[in-house]
């Protein structure tokens, strides 16, 4: 329910001076080409590149708005594989990074994985998703599902509910009762 005051004077009706929601709860911080670094146990984990950012220091957020890239590191702080993605969200208290729109992760082994959206969990380092995904592994097997979890080197991940794509031919019904024959009678035919 909203509830609107006016003060009237000579007939005039003039609208509260106070900021709107809007502009109350607007970015903090604006910034462009922008990079941040996410380490733990003193080590890079982490390096994010996005051309546009901005920080809500209130709700303690942050949008990343077009061309974000991840680097990711392993433990001898050689790059793993590297995100990119049309925009992302990160909680600044957990520091876990959302990544949306057109995301892929190419590990530095070749493997290839396309969805829609994933989360990466900044204290266990893994990547989550829940979203379709597609997986294009370095030899051309491609496997597709719903439900994606990996370290974030994309050296050990599944998928939690994969789609089996097979040719008709490969199906077998085991409930199917064998095809009928015609019995051959001794004398017709032989």
């Amino acid at each position: 329910m909203i509830v609107l005051l006016f003060s009237c004077t000579s007939g005039e009706v003039t609208p509260p001076k106070s900021a709107t929601i809007a502009e109350q709860e607007g970015p903090t911080q604006i910034g462009t080409d922008t990079r941040v670094t996410f380490s733990s146990d003193g080590k890079v984990r982490a390096v994010l590149n996005a051309k546009g950012v901005r920080i809500w220091e209130r709700q303690r957020y942050t949008k990343l708005d077009s061309s974000v890239r991840v680097d990711f590191f392993d433990k001898e702080n050689k790059r793993s594989s590297v995100l990119t993605s049309r925009r992302a969200f990160i909680n600044d208290n957990t520091k876990n990074m959302t990544a949306y729109d057109s995301v892929k992760i190419t590990s530095d082994s070749g493997t290839v994985v396309i969805t829609d959206s994933l989360l990466w969990d900044n204290q266990t380092h893994e990547i989550r998703s829940d979203a379709f995904v597609r997986i294009t592994e370095k030899n051309g097997r491609v496997t597709n599902g719903h439900g994606f979890v990996s370290d974030q080197d994309m050296t050990n991940y599944h998928i939690l509910r994969p789609i089996i794509d097979a040719p008709a031919s490969a199906y077998q019904n085991p409930n199917a009762q064998a095809p009928l024959s015609t019995p051959i009678k001794p004398g017709f035919g032989n």
